[in-house]
């Protein structure tokens, strides 16, 4: 029953973690993919760009080459007509030795390129283009263009574009990171409040859902006690008559201390379900932590041969309930005291980390097998053969019930396990 329970347990708390991972995976998935399509989309408008620049150089450079055929010269009113329109920053033909046939700034014609490797390319026939920065540091695209004269010569036309329309395409492309970005931060941040939002509901689902089992213990414990208590007081009674009334020698009076030991444990138990049932009410003060646990230490040493080492802040003040508190004290120094077998070493801390006074009790025994730490403040789960399973579960109870936090963990520095208590620091 108690493994069906843990695995329960188990199960109540893979089902939030395996949903915000699914949600977490979602987001960073549509993350990816709003990056690649807007990293695809910049790209796809800078390659546009170009080939809308190239495509316009060599339109006006066919309109041009189709003139000269039907011309059969060079024009300089119809050259200035097919390169007046406003993209175009200037145009020239020139021959392959550089010379400038035809500029749209006149005072240029006649003058040389001076350009090296301009026949070779003439005889690549290979249209070419590239951005380029003028003079006056404005950005443009350089498009040349083998231009076919009837005669069978071939000449160069050079047109540099401006660029600035197709640039504010492009930065506009770019543009979108921003607003991707925003999105992308928006989309985060409620991913990450839903996360909060769902964890602080699961928590708060599974706190009611313990309180109602705490309410059914309590109401079952009430009927059974009562019951109980009232025919252990009378079996208790009857033999302790019994016992005073026959002899020592008489063989049956280790019988009867056997049925006494009994009803003892009975008993104990019937105490432990009482204290644990019950509704807490808390007298929340600022204690002396490191008085209360060498108070606690004290009322166990008296059964203690090891060794009990202490690092306590003597300053360190804490919010709590100074009944219950010594009470999850007594109860955890003593379940470290048997776990090492009554001669071990135990190490008790207490120090102020952030807003909160963490206690510490470590031990040397066997430590805790994993199988049974997710059941550990299970109510009556016990590894002992005399053990209730009630000592955990309370001490979780009212730590948490004081706004404290308590976990139990093997040790990480050495053999055996370490009760970790949270408390608010005052």
């Amino acid at each position: 029953m108690m493994e069906d329970r843990g695995k329960t347990n188990q199960l109540r708390s893979y089902r939030p973690a395996a949903m915000i991972a699914v949600m977490f995976a979602f987001l960073l998935l549509s993350s990816i993919a709003i990056f690649y399509s807007t990293a695809q989309n910049t790209r796809t408008a800078q390659a546009l760009s170009v080939q809308a620049l190239e495509s316009t150089a060599e339109a006006l450079s066919y309109s041009a080459e189709k003139s000269l055929r039907e011309s059969g010269s060079i024009t300089d009113h119809e050259m200035r007509e097919i390169f007046s329109d406003r993209v175009v920053a200037y145009g020239l033909i020139a021959k392959k030795d550089g010379t400038i046939l035809f500029h749209t700034n006149p005072r240029l014609v006649g003058s040389n390129l001076g350009e090296k490797g301009l026949e070779q390319w003439l005889q690549s026939g290979i249209p070419s283009g590239r951005r380029i920065t003028l003079r006056t540091g404005i950005p443009a695209y350089e498009y040349n263009y083998i231009l076919h004269r009837p005669d069978g010569n071939a000449e160069v036309i050079r047109l540099v574009l401006n660029t600035t329309p197709v640039d504010h395409i492009v930065s506009q492309a770019r543009r979108m990171w921003w607003t991707v970005g925003i999105v992308l931060i928006f989309l985060w941040a409620v991913g990450i409040s839903f996360s909060m939002i769902f964890i602080r509901y699961v928590r708060i689902q599974e706190e009611l859902e313990q309180r109602k089992r705490w309410a059914l213990i309590g109401q079952m414990t009430a009927v059974l006690t009562h019951e109980i208590r009232n025919a252990l007081g009378g079996i208790k009674g009857y033999t302790q008559w019994v016992d005073e009334k026959i002899a020592d020698s008489d063989p049956k009076k280790a019988g009867l201390a056997m049925v006494l030991r009994g009803t003892d444990r009975i008993e104990s138990l019937v105490n432990d379900l009482l204290l644990f049932s019950r509704k807490e009410t808390y007298n929340i003060k600022v204690l002396d932590i490191s008085r209360l646990i060498e108070e606690a230490a004290h009322h166990i040493a008296s059964n203690w041969k090891g060794k009990i080492d202490m690092d306590i802040d003597p300053a360190i003040e804490a919010k709590a309930d100074r009944e219950k508190l010594y009470r999850v004290m007594v109860n955890g120094i003593q379940n470290a005291f048997q776990a090492t077998g009554g001669n071990g070493n135990l190490y008790i801390s207490a120090h102020g980390e952030g807003s909160w006074v963490k206690i510490r009790i470590k031990d040397n025994g066997p430590g805790i097998p994993d199988s049974e730490l997710l059941n550990l403040f299970t109510p009556f789960y016990t590894t002992k053969t005399n053990g209730t399973g009630l000592g955990l579960s309370y001490s979780k109870k009212v730590v948490e019930g004081m706004g404290g936090k308590i976990n139990l963990s093997n040790r990480k520095d050495g053999t055996g396990a370490v009760l970790t208590i949270s408390l608010l620091k005052a």
